[in-house]
């Protein structure tokens, strides 16, 4: 009888040394990831320069230049899209967070929103993003954080239908302005309203 006893103690033992050795493994190769996360999170934002507010983009008049390309591989973590980094912004909580310019017609600011370990809390684009280069079709694209965190973007559009020859065609004319406003909320959320479109008074002046 008592050998059996003491084989179960010993296989008891045994077993809650090979579950303390599988916890621990495991433990070791969960703060290897967060390491590695944190070391990789940390290049990434090297990546853009810091700024305070307010914020102004005018996607239309936006350039490339002395902004880092995003390929959407070795970052993919943090940012899926073909982009450019454009800055890192101040914030109103434990948060970071950053923007980018999404590649179209006009560049799309991108604002991301990050736990500081690197994990993505939210992620909007803050442009309306009508702009194209239909005959009789103009448009402004413009955003803006202020430094109450307070988010607007908006596009001005003026349009009008073109006959055969490319002519404005008569009482087709449009003029108005397409917006979202919003928030950068305390917890990181970016806060955002539906499209609003808003009729303007007299004629957008031709360049």
């Amino acid at each position: 009888m008592i050998i059996p006893l003491l084989t179960a103690c010993q296989t008891k033992t045994e077993k809650d040394t090979n579950n303390g050795t599988a916890e621990n493994i495991e433990k070791t190769e969960t703060l290897s990831k967060i390491h590695e996360m944190n070391e990789e999170f940390t290049a990434y934002l090297k990546l853009f320069k810091k700024t305070d507010f307010p914020i102004n983009i005018k996607g239309c008049l936006e350039n490339e230049k002395g902004l880092n390309i995003l390929d959407g591989k070795k970052f993919k973590q943090f940012n899926e899209d073909y982009s450019f980094s454009y800055k890192q912004i101040p914030t109103n909580g434990n948060y970071i967070a950053t923007i980018t310019l999404g590649v179209a017609d006009c560049y799309l600011p991108v604002l991301t929103t990050y736990r500081l370990n690197g994990q993505i809390i939210d992620r909007k684009t803050i442009a309306i993003g009508y702009c194209g280069s239909d005959c009789g079709y103009s448009c402004e694209e413009f955003m803006s954080i202020s430094k109450n965190f307070k988010i607007y973007t908006s596009d001005t559009i003026s349009s009008y239908d073109c006959d055969s020859l490319g002519l404005e065609i008569p009482e087709t004319y449009e003029y108005y302005v397409i917006y979202k406003e919003g928030k950068l909320l305390k917890d990181g959320k970016i806060q955002l309203t539906d499209e609003i479109k808003k009729p303007l008074k007299g004629r957008k002046n031709e360049p």
